[in-house]
């Protein structure tokens, strides 16, 4: 939604004065007085409100474009690669000169230097090579979901889990969240570990709560 103006508060009226004469201090207590009760006191918690209010769709813009310029960065790696798709690693044998892209164990990689024999450079092992789905896109979910490498997922619906489970990790993949649903949701990490240390199964993943992580090869970091 747009960012909405705050409600219009009345000016002040002057504040009274001990120095005043003690009719002229009166009325200026009593003026006063009434704008605090009848201006100022209602249009505060609406004043508060605005402000949340605004902050919190700022952030949600802001997060829309980083999600929005990673997608476009890595959607121009994509078209790149598949303009030098050359098959699949394993039928592969001699020399292969970058740009070049392969697809090995159901993903695709790009190649970072030329390779003499390119069967001793597997790729998700030698640093030969980069995953293209590395980077990130966005998903909004509102149901239970499988995580995958290179999403960026926005929970939409309280109560629902996000499960990251299977062996499909490789290292260097990227993963995050945001939970935009209102209330509560979870996120189970099956047998992996999150910076070292077992999580809670599930783990509660509170309104506007928010995770970034990198899967290093043994945890999520």
């Amino acid at each position: 939604m747009p960012i909405a103006p705050p409600p219009a508060i009345e000016p002040a009226p002057t504040v009274p004065s001990s120095a005043s004469a003690e009719e002229t201090f009166d009325a200026a207590y009593e003026a006063f007085n009434t704008w605090e009760k009848n201006e100022l006191q209602p249009k505060l918690a609406p004043l508060a409100a605005n402000v949340f209010a605004n902050a919190s769709e700022t952030v949600d813009a802001t997060e829309a474009a980083v999600a929005a310029a990673v997608s476009a960065s890595t959607a121009a790696s994509q078209a790149v690669a598949a303009a030098n798709f050359k098959g699949l690693w394993p039928s592969m044998t001699g020399p292969l000169n970058k740009p070049a892209c392969v697809k090995h164990n159901g993903r695709f990689w790009m190649l970072l230097n030329n390779l003499a024999d390119v069967t001793t450079s597997q790729p998700g092992v030698s640093a030969d090579w980069t995953a293209l789905n590395v980077g990130q896109v966005s998903a909004r979910i509102s149901a239970n979901t499988n995580a995958v490498a290179g999403v960026f997922y926005i929970a939409t619906t309280p109560g629902i889990t996000l499960t990251y489970a299977g062996g499909s990790w490789t290292a260097d993949d990227a993963t995050g969240g945001r939970n935009a649903s209102g209330g509560s949701c979870f996120i189970n990490w099956g047998a992996y570990t999150v910076s070292g240390e077992t999580p809670e199964a599930p783990m509660s993943w509170p309104n506007r709560g928010r995770f970034n992580a990198v899967y290093d090869g043994s945890t999520f970091a």
